[in-house]
Parts: C-alpha cells; structure tokens; sequence
C-alpha cells in the first residue's frame, strides 16, 4: 500500500480514494439488492429499482464508503476493522440462533443502512484516535 501511496500526487490520492470508495459502496448496494430480489429472500422493496439503489448507495458510502476512503487516503486501518465487525455480526452472526432468529439475514442488510450515521461517527472517532496515536512519539528513551 505504501509503494501504491507513493507514486500518486496528493489530488490523484484523493480521486482515487473517493472513487474507490463510491464503486466499493455501489457494488455492496447491487450485492444487496441482487439478494432482496431472489424469492427466496422475502424482502420486497417499495418504489422504483433506480430509488433504491440510490438511496442505498447514499447510505452505503456511509457504512463501508467512509472506511475504503479511510484506508486509502490516510492509511487509517481502525474503521475498516470496525467495519468488518458489522458486516461479520449482521451478515453472519445474525443468522445464527443466539442472536438471532435463524430465520435469513435480509433484516441485517438493512441495519447495515439504517446505522450509518452512528458507524460514520464512530469511523470519525477510531480514525482520529488512531492518527492521534500515530503521531504521539511513544518510543522509550535509553
């Protein structure tokens, strides 16, 4: 990653960090909708297909958008973690009977939508937690 950071200028950085980030989101949302639409799913979208996957684009930036560009652009690697704890807990764990009801993970899909502006705040927090860490010189003197 650092070798990639290197031979691109700081704009070129930034463009492709927010481009990334926005095909990494609009994919997430067609994956999604792609399972909302199987039968066997049983979850029913209301208005038109182009609504939807725009609305869950928006709020997929915010839920796994935020943290591609983190990572990216700033090499903060804190909320990716972060994100990958949501998408294993409501994509895997929820099916599971301890937590959840056994019965398919399309409630999951949209709590990973619906909890985005409490993931981007908490994505902001790691993010500045971790580049405060990092600029702390914290090496022990001899």
């Amino acid at each position: 990653m650092s070798a990639f950071r290197r031979r691109l200028p700081l704009g070129d950085r930034t463009t492709t960090a927010v481009l990334v980030a926005a095909a990494v989101s609009v994919a997430y949302s067609l994956v999604v909708l792609g399972y909302s639409l199987l039968p066997s799913s049983g979850v029913s979208i209301s208005g038109t297909l182009w609504h939807a996957v725009a609305i869950q684009s928006a709020f997929a930036l915010g839920t796994v958008g935020v943290p591609v560009f983190l990572w990216l652009r700033a090499d903060l690697k804190s909320p990716a973690v972060l994100l990958a704890a949501i998408l294993l807990f409501w994509h895997v764990l929820v099916e599971f009977p301890p937590i959840g009801s056994g019965q398919g993970d399309s409630p999951g899909f949209l709590f990973v939508f619906v909890f985005a502006p409490v993931y981007v705040l908490a994505y902001a927090l790691l993010a500045a937690g971790e580049y405060w860490i990092g600029k702390r010189d914290v090496s022990i003197p001899v």
